[in-house]
């Protein structure tokens, strides 16, 4: 095999590790950084264990477990052989892992690697993949079968109004309701929440002794979930007991749904032999959740439970392996598509009281595309406003890009600011201007002893999000350049202190202990029965504060500034979104969808037009067969 100099760089005799630190054959990917060395020796125990430590079958071993630290399920061997310093054709290749004993086709075994439809798994990405797809497909067909029409398009007119047309809310709220699957995909304000209150609202009135729970990735947007609940009930015609009880539903992280075991992070107390409680199980922002922690969720609804995933598959996808979400979603992309089967197609019309638009796809027979309802319209957004216009436009980016790259431009006086530092050199000083002048609101406030609600509301109203953590671009240094800016112009306020007054705080680790999450934001502020004494005040759901001595914290950080992955969830007034002004590979289509959409009101992009348009040009990709086995290979061939 000869090595493919003009895809990677070939390494020189001083970069080779010696054949001690890892398998001969492993030696030039470990060198070009395709491997590291720890996965090279890995691959190497495990074919040993297995019985064939060849070369081909160390290849893919190697690059199975190199593949979740990208958030790869599988390898995709037509994808990757020309990419590699030294790989062989990809039909031998094929042809070896067949034959290994290492190396078993889809179907009951015990080897560590699985072949299946030109695809090589680790063989538990393969089993969580496959009772995945299984369960879906199982749920997506299943129908309550003591429901009423006559009763639930009752029930849809109380809490919607009378049916006028297509209504991708009332159909989303009738699938729900009819079937133990529902997938309610679409961006931020398209109303997934809105439609959520009044399926649970539709759910009760047929179901007085309904036990529902929301739950979400983060703490922080779980807790955003609940809040929406209680507002969007509130808006409801409905008797006080109905309302109170529905209000009255928790909101869980999935780990804490699911009953994480102690001194584990995977194993978990509910599963199919000890299944959940609850007769409908409402996760929101699904795109975060990992394929192992999908598999695990839908295992443990009961059969008989209701489960209905809320999300945008737009948005970045979960750090770990996998992208759940926009599999289930099929492959239409952020196309508004709906896929029905004739039946499904007449149980919705009969039990919403509408027709289902002209634009829907017949499907030929039944499957999971009969249970996902992709909303259309950007509510949250004024007519016409720039910043549904860009999100629109990402969206399409891969159809046209430079109309997408077009709409980033912005314009001056509208929702959507450029500052484009290749073109204006005072852009990244103009930009800092606007966020300290947006912060110093909210320090003054806490400098003056103002309430600490609305110190937190002041500081939701803004945010500077960057595409890196570190680096002249990244978060930390706008932390830094956004704490000096504020010295200048707040007297008394004092960066050079570990707990100042005004510093807002995030929390980066979970700790039941103190009812703390990942994501939560508090702001320092006064002790008010100790002037001297420093305080952390975090919001809580009902609308109070609680107050922490910051020596309860655990693990957080400064964030005026924060990256877009940890933004994820949230909502600003103002986003400022940052992206460095040279490559990385972190840039992505679903990066900048993803910031850009955290704004409710207004957004500045900081970024030079090359790296907008190859960031554009750039759609996250994860190796993953569960779409096909949802959809079926022909069906995801012909969309995309």
């Amino acid at each position: 095999m000869t090595p493919r100099s003009t895809q990677l760089p070939t390494p020189q005799p001083s970069q080779l590790p010696t054949p001690l630190e890892v398998p001969t054959g492993l030696v030039p990917h470990v060198a070009a950084e395709v491997l590291t060395a720890t996965e090279a020796r890995l691959a190497q125990q495990l074919c040993r264990l297995a019985g064939d430590d060849g070369p081909e079958v160390l290849l893919g071993a190697a690059l199975a477990l190199r593949g979740p630290r990208f958030g790869h399920v599988c390898v995709e061997l037509d994808a990757v052989a020309g990419h590699l310093v030294d790989a062989p054709p990809t039909e031998d290749w094929l042809q070896v892992l067949a034959a290994s004993p290492a190396v078993r086709p889809g179907g009951p075994g015990s080897t560590p690697l699985v072949l299946d439809a030109r695809r090589l798994y680790l063989d538990r990405y393969w089993q969580y993949e496959q009772q995945l797809a299984t369960a879906l497909a199982e749920r997506a067909a299943v129908r309550d079968p003591d429901l009423d029409t006559v009763d639930l398009r009752g029930w849809l007119d109380a809490v919607f109004g009378p049916a006028t047309g297509p209504d991708r809310q009332r159909l989303a709220a009738a699938l729900a309701v009819l079937r133990r699957l529902t997938v309610i995909a679409g961006g931020p304000g398209t109303g997934k929440t809105y439609t959520v209150v009044r399926v649970l609202a539709v759910l009760h009135a047929a179901h007085s002794e309904l036990r529902a729970v929301l739950a979400a990735p983060t703490g922080k947007a779980a807790a955003r979930l609940q809040e929406s609940l209680r507002d969007g009930l509130a808006a409801l015609p409905l008797p006080d007991t109905q309302r109170g009880a529905l209000a009255r539903t928790p909101a869980l992280t999935l780990h804490r749904l699911l009953g994480v075991q102690r001194g584990s992070a995977t194993r978990f107390r509910h599963d199919a032999d000890h299944p959940l409680p609850f007769d409908v199980v409402i996760v929101d922002e699904a795109s975060m959740v990992s394929l192992p922690l999908m598999a695990k969720l839908v295992a443990a609804v009961r059969p008989d439970a209701r489960l209905i995933l809320l999300g945008d598959r737009d948005q970045l996808a979960s750090v770990e392996a996998g992208a759940a979400f926009g599999d289930l979603c099929g492959p239409d992309g952020s196309r508004p598509v709906l896929r029905l089967s004739a039946p499904a197609r007449a149980e919705l019309e009969d039990a919403a009281g509408i027709e289902v638009d002209a634009a829907a796809q017949r499907a030929s027979r039944p499957g999971i595309w009969d249970a996902v309802v992709r909303l259309d319209r950007f509510r949250r957004y004024d007519a016409g406003s720039d910043v549904a216009a860009a999100a629109a436009a990402i969206q399409q980016a891969g159809h046209d890009p430079e109309g997408a790259l077009q709409r980033l431009r912005g314009r001056a006086d509208g929702a959507l600011c450029r500052y484009d530092p290749e073109r204006d050199p005072a852009a990244r000083d103009r930009l800092r201007a606007e966020v300290v002048d947006a912060y110093a609101v909210a320090v003054r406030l806490a400098l003056a002893g103002a309430d600490a609600r609305e110190v937190l509301a002041a500081l939701g109203g803004v945010r500077v999000l960057c595409a890196l953590r570190r680096g002249p671009d990244g978060a930390q240094a706008w932390n830094a350049s956004v704490a000096a800016g504020l010295a200048a112009v707040v007297p008394g306020f004092r960066p050079e202190q570990q707990w100042y007054v005004g510093r807002p705080v995030l929390v980066t680790v979970n700790d039941p202990a103190v009812r703390l999450s990942n994501g939560d934001v508090g702001v320092v502020v006064a002790d008010a029965d100790d002037p001297e004494r420093r305080v952390v005040a975090f919001p809580t759901v009902d609308g109070s504060v609680r107050r922490l001595s910051p020596a309860r914290l655990p693990d957080c950080e400064t964030t005026f500034a924060m990256t877009i992955h940890k933004s994820q969830g949230s909502q600003f007034a103002h986003a400022a979104v940052v992206l460095p002004v040279r490559p990385s590979p972190v840039l992505t289509r679903e990066l900048v969808y993803t910031a850009l959409t955290r704004a409710s009101q207004r957004a500045s992009l900081y970024a030079t037009d090359p790296i907008l348009r190859a960031t554009l040009a750039r759609p996250v990709q994860r190796a993953s067969g569960l779409q096909p086995r949802l959809w079926g290979p022909a069906i995801s061939e012909q969309a995309r």
